[in-house]
């Protein structure tokens, strides 16, 4: 990789997990796109790899809050869309990537902006569970669909959950995309490099998480994402090529 292209990815992620050590989710969301524009061959492999270790960073330092109820139904609903995953980046192409991936960001800030309240009961928790498995392998965003169902809980109960949830699942998300030819040890090599970005980020925020404003931060969020999804769809469709 080169190394200004390197220099560049590492601070989408530590930006990217520095949100979601704060919020619970969006490293994903904001990091994904950019990550697929600067280095194509390290989607979604890098995203999947460096979310879980970023979750399992944040599942410690918050194990006091978990709650096994909301991770049951959300990892068996996960299964299955891990496996649909799997099948549809066999057959999609780069553009056709950038593409669902855009609209993948664009609809979850729409749904954050629409305030739904979907009550975090077993049906739910399993659907939204499927949706993450999907989207969160095939494109490395799967927080929206479970961080919508628990975003009335307390901060510290969301962090928690969704960390273990997405350190677990992002394990098999990984198996998947090895067995579907998007995570090699080529991959891996390159990957590992990007690590200190969940580290860094993860320190920092525990430091400061109490003295930054959640709504300042959600609408922050949302307007990279926007961003950064107009940018995906613009390569994807060749909008300015």
């Amino acid at each position: 990789m080169d190394p200004l292209v390197f220099f560049i990815c590492l601070l989408v992620f530590i930006c990217g997990c520095f949100i979601q050590s704060t919020i619970g989710f969006g490293m994903g969301v904001l990091a994904a796109p950019f990550i697929l524009l600067l280095e194509p061959r390290l989607m979604p492999s890098a995203i999947v790899f460096i979310g879980m270790f970023m979750s399992a960073i944040v599942w410690y330092q918050y194990r006091h809050a978990l709650s096994l109820r909301f991770l049951i139904f959300a990892f068996l609903g996960r299964l299955p869309g891990t496996l649909v995953a799997a099948y549809v980046l066999m057959v999609i192409s780069t553009d056709q990537l950038e593409i669902m991936l855009g609209v993948t960001v664009l609809a979850a800030v729409i749904l954050s902006l629409a305030k739904l309240r979907l009550a975090p009961i077993p049906i739910n928790l399993f659907i939204g569970g499927f949706i993450s498995g999907v989207t969160g392998t095939a494109t490395g965003i799967g927080g929206p669909p479970i961080a919508l169902l628990m975003q009335a809980e307390e901060p510290d109960h969301i962090r928690a959950n969704l960390a273990a949830f997405f350190c677990l699942t992002n394990i098999i998300s990984l198996v998947a995309l090895h067995y579907s030819g998007r995570f090699t040890m080529a991959d891996f090599s390159s990957i590992v490099w990007l690590l200190p970005a969940p580290i860094i980020a993860s320190v920092i925020a525990y430091r400061i998480r109490h003295k930054i404003k959640k709504q300042v931060m959600q609408y922050g969020v949302l307007v990279l994402c926007s961003l950064s999804a107009v940018v995906s769809l613009s390569q994807g469709l060749h909008i300015f090529s």
